[in-house]
């Protein structure tokens, strides 16, 4: 049975409250005021997060622990979505990762955590909703649901994705073991056949790599030589269609991401999720570490 405790994050100036799932050996640290999103998953103390401590001096978008992405996975084109007529500039990934998130419960089953529409969010996305993230933990399994709600009178287009950065101590240490039907590094028009092997390597002049896959099955493992972790990203495949794996040549972590839309999805008629008023949908998925 897990154990929740209440801490703070407290580095370069900034102070945030922490609320902390334990159980045995393992705890999953949820930071409500950064995107709502998890900031720490450890094994006896051994960190398989990665987090871009100076990210959290900012309100830029958190590029470290684990984002959630709605009501876009990417950035549309022109950086605009389309509705009744009118554009609506979005940044990458939405708008749920820049926000502070409210407490619903924290207790030692689940932290659950919402988020409702503002002045901010309306600018750039004209829909009422109300987003609900649960947290639990089993043992080094934790257990993550996002459920998105209409709130209001008109069908309400999305996409969610979720934006893990797992430490790595290189990139060469670490092996994939995924299946997929395709696998390219452009979401953009045909896409190839995914290969037996799906691999993530550095490119010559790039400073990132990224592999985008479709029909990805379920789970999603990494191993790293180097520290002995391995990670397993368990899904919901009827809600996850697409993974993404990237990494940046300079930083020590790989992304090993569920979506279930592309950057211009929600533009895209037949591309996107799409809830009529009074309906819900909950798109689950879990981390396992070892």
């Amino acid at each position: 049975m897990a154990k929740l405790n209440e801490g703070v994050y407290e580095k370069y100036g900034v102070s945030y409250k922490t609320l902390t799932l334990t159980d045995g050996d393992f705890a999953l640290t949820v930071t409500p005021e950064k995107g709502g999103m998890a900031t720490s998953f450890t094994k006896a103390g051994d960190e398989y997060l990665w987090l871009r401590d100076k990210n959290f001096e900012s309100t830029d978008r958190p590029r470290c622990g684990v984002p959630i992405l709605f009501p876009n996975c990417g950035k549309p084109d022109g950086g605009v979505h389309h509705f009744n007529g009118a554009d609506y500039p979005i940044e990458n990934h939405g708008l749920a990762d820049l926000l502070p998130w409210q407490v619903k419960s924290a207790t030692d089953e689940a932290i659950e955590l919402t988020l409702t529409p503002n002045g901010l969010t309306k600018f750039v996305y004209p829909f009422e909703f109300c987003l609900t993230m649960r947290y639990t933990l089993a043992g080094g399994k934790a257990g993550l649901a996002l459920t998105v709600e209409n709130k209001g009178d008109k069908a309400m287009p999305f996409s969610v994705g979720f934006h893990p950065y797992f430490a790595a101590s290189k990139l060469e240490n670490v092996n994939f073991d995924i299946k997929a039907a395709t696998c390219s590094e452009s979401a953009k028009g045909e896409q190839p056949a995914a290969p037996a092997q799906i691999t993530l390597t550095k490119k010559d002049g790039a400073a990132e790599s990224i592999r985008l896959l479709t029909g990805v099955k379920s789970p999603m493992v990494l191993t790293d030589s180097g520290s002995g972790h391995k990670v397993t990203v368990a899904f919901d495949e009827a809600v996850f269609g697409n993974g993404v794996l990237w990494q940046q040549n300079a930083e020590t972590f790989v992304c090993m991401e569920p979506w279930n839309g592309w950057a211009n999805s929600v533009n895209e008629p037949g591309h996107h999720e799409e809830l009529n008023p009074g309906e819900s949908k909950m798109f689950a998925w879990s981390i396992t570490i070892e």
